[in-house]
């Protein structure tokens, strides 16, 4: 096995000057010249520098750790994507976790990831505003910082660090804006979980731009962020006064309510029109296409990336763009 002093003898440096070029430590520099004799050596005899001396030399890896809600959701998955692109620009690779939505769980993790000396953590999804563990979480988010990695959110900015915003206010506002501009007025609203951030913003936005405009919201359900969710939501709501258009605060509560529509035997627009919030990809393959908020959620991974790893160490908070998506399931 080819060793450092291998690759040192070979470039005509010492053993400590090879470890230098090779590892990169903050505030020991190799000239030039020497740093790619030292590259080229390791080059020509196949070395691989060990990770773990690195991350001592350097005092944190080369890893970036990722922390998402639910892997399966195509919205973490699109800012997976993103995050492990930007992320091998910078030379780091990704460590992928997903910890569900409460705060123990996503404390547990954190702590882990400080183990790991993570040069930079990424927490993807907002948490319950009442969740008792908060307190748990804060420490652990200290904690890791404490060992100089940097932190940023998407769409969890409760948690401190810098942020990429998902624009729930003013996408919400604007999709209600162009419903009302069509003739909707009798609105309902699928609001996901009352105590997630994210989602009350979209639904108190769309709610108060409807009002203002001239409609009326009958009913407002709370329930999961999730298919189940929706078809849940949308059967309590088939069993009151009906609404023109039902506003979902995610796609997959959109998702969940255009089944529970087609088992009542429902048409959507006609009995019943659906607009969501989110507007991935796979949307593209509903049969009606859902009418909804566009995000680039592989750019807002980007961003993050670029928020912790970027050559900016102070704490700031971007918004995410947003386009409105008009589709099949609303009347145009």
């Amino acid at each position: 096995m080819t060793t450092l002093s291998d690759v040192a003898r070979l470039a005509g440096v010492s053993p400590a000057t090879a470890s230098r070029a090779l590892s990169g430590a903050a505030g020991r520099t190799v000239r030039p010249e020497l740093a790619e004799r030292v590259l080229a050596a390791a080059r020509e005899l196949n070395y691989l520098p060990n990770a773990a001396a690195q991350t001592m030399a350097r005092g944190h890896s080369n890893s970036l750790g990722l922390l998402v809600n639910e892997i399966s959701d195509p919205h973490f998955l699109s800012i997976a994507s993103g995050v492990t692109n930007a992320a091998a620009r910078h030379g780091c690779i990704v460590t992928l976790s997903s910890a569900g939505m409460g705060a123990t769980g996503r404390a547990a993790v954190v702590d882990l990831m400080a183990s790991q000396r993570v040069r930079a953590l990424i927490i993807a999804g907002s948490i319950a505003s009442d969740d008792p563990a908060l307190d748990r979480l804060d420490a652990s988010l200290s904690r890791l910082t404490a060992t100089g990695a940097r932190i940023a959110s998407i769409g969890a900015e409760q948690l401190g660090g810098s942020s990429v915003l998902l624009p729930n206010r003013r996408g919400s506002a604007a999709l209600a804006e162009q419903l009302l501009a069509v003739g909707y007025r009798r609105f309902a609203i699928l609001a996901g979980p009352a105590n997630r951030l994210t989602a009350a913003q979209r639904a108190g936005s769309f709610s108060e731009r409807v009002r203002a405009g001239g409609g009326e919201v009958i009913a407002t359900i709370n329930g999961e962020f999730d298919r189940a969710g929706g078809h849940r939501g949308m059967d309590e709501l088939l069993a009151g006064p009906r609404p023109e258009l039902v506003f979902a605060t995610n796609d997959l509560l959109a998702l969940g309510a255009l089944r529970r529509l087609r088992e009542a035997g429902l048409a959507v627009p006609t009995d019943i029109a659906l607009a969501g919030f989110g507007g991935g990809e796979f949307l593209n393959d509903v049969v009606p296409g859902i009418t909804s908020v566009f995000m680039d959620t592989e750019h807002a991974g980007e961003l993050a990336v670029e928020l912790v790893l970027g050559p900016d160490p102070g704490v700031r908070s971007v918004e995410l763009d947003f386009a409105l998506h008009q589709r099949d399931s609303t009347r145009r």
